[in-house]
């Protein structure tokens, strides 16, 4: 029940590309996150697929925990390196969001993106990604309800938006 009443809040309070003033997030929208996808998975998943082949990530940071997406993406995008000093996309759980604001803020580099899965799951995970918004590396985020991304772009004034997918 929780979760349902959170997505209404969340349809009343978003948009869609319509909405957005960045030309950055304008073109992932339309570009990447609302063409049609092949994959057939969750929406997290998917955002995850469409935004590996947008960006053309060769470096991925997954949760250890999250094994059985890595097999998914080494099958989809088998030239996707797992190891490295920083990375092009970086995956996290919302459950474990304490845990990962050193890899956030160490791994990731100016055009990475932070993936972060389950943000409206429960009233601690809203809290986490609220947090998450204030670091200093998050210059962009969007609220997608099943997942949430973080932009580091230093070049971008700071905007949060909350999209519809």
């Amino acid at each position: 029940m929780y979760q349902l009443i959170e997505y209404f809040k969340f349809i009343g309070a978003s948009t869609n590309q319509y909405g957005v003033h960045s030309p950055f997030v304008y073109d992932y929208l339309t570009k990447c996150l609302y063409k049609k996808s092949k994959y057939r998975t969750r929406k997290t998943e998917k955002v995850l697929f469409k935004s590996i082949s947008y960006f053309k990530c060769k470096k991925i940071w997954i949760a250890p925990n999250n094994k059985n997406l890595k097999e998914k993406v080494k099958k989809l995008f088998p030239l996707v390196e797992f190891n490295g000093s920083t990375y092009d996309l970086i995956y996290i759980e919302a459950i474990n969001l304490k845990e990962y604001t050193d890899i956030m803020a160490n791994m990731a580099h100016n055009n990475s993106m932070i993936l972060v899965d389950a943000i409206h799951k429960n009233k601690e995970n809203i809290l986490f990604w609220e947090d998450y918004k204030k670091l200093e590396i998050s210059k962009v985020t969007l609220d997608m309800f099943y997942c949430g991304v973080i932009f580091p772009r230093s070049e971008q004034v700071e905007e949060h938006f909350k999209i519809r997918i």
